[in-house]
């Protein structure tokens, strides 16, 4: 350590500081802020919560409800597409989308699917198509992320991400010439 002007010692500094360090965790305002305790369910899709964790499980879920007094819950996804409260929005833009519609809704719902394996309350919530342009709402930034991605291996193109700086929100676009 280097001493200063009045011998109080002073640390140098080595390399940019992280500016992650000082931004305050982003948490969801969808999820419970008192615990659920015990299994309980979601009543419009059906997803099971269980050991913190909500996960789809058909028989775990008629399990459930054929117990004598099921919690009845709704899960943070249903609350945010009820609500309209879209955490990450996709714009595709290709000229030739509108001949490609079927293969491109296909490959958004397949990824959707294989997503909801990892995470649940990772869903679409609306696909809005306006001329050359849609846009994808999700109830997870992640999700949009990851959809993004998949459309530029699949059709090319390039995807461009802009993250929000207050709020949860990331905005990905993918863009492909003709």
């Amino acid at each position: 350590m280097k001493q200063g002007r009045l011998g109080v010692g002073r640390r140098k500094l080595r390399g940019p500081s992280n500016p992650r360090r000082s931004v305050p965790r982003q948490t969801d305002p969808y999820t419970s802020q008192r615990a659920i305790t015990g299994p309980a369910a979601c009543d419009v899709c059906h997803a099971i919560f269980e050991k913190k964790r909500w996960r789809f499980d058909q028989t775990a879920y008629e399990d459930l409800m054929a117990a004598k007094r099921p919690k009845l819950t709704t899960c943070p996804a249903c609350n945010k597409i009820r609500d309209r409260y879209p955490e990450g929005v996709l714009a595709l833009r290709w000229p030739g989308l509108s001949e490609h519609r079927r293969d491109v809704l296909g490959l958004l719902r397949k990824e959707e699917t294989r997503a909801k394996k990892v995470n649940p309350l990772g869903r679409i919530m609306k696909i809005e198509e306006t001329g050359k342009e849609w846009l994808v709402f999700t109830t997870s930034t992640k999700l949009a992320q990851r959809l993004g991605r998949e459309l530029e291996r699949a059709y090319h193109g390039a995807s461009h991400y802009h993250w929000a700086h207050h709020d949860k929100l990331v905005r990905v676009v993918w863009e492909r010439e003709a």
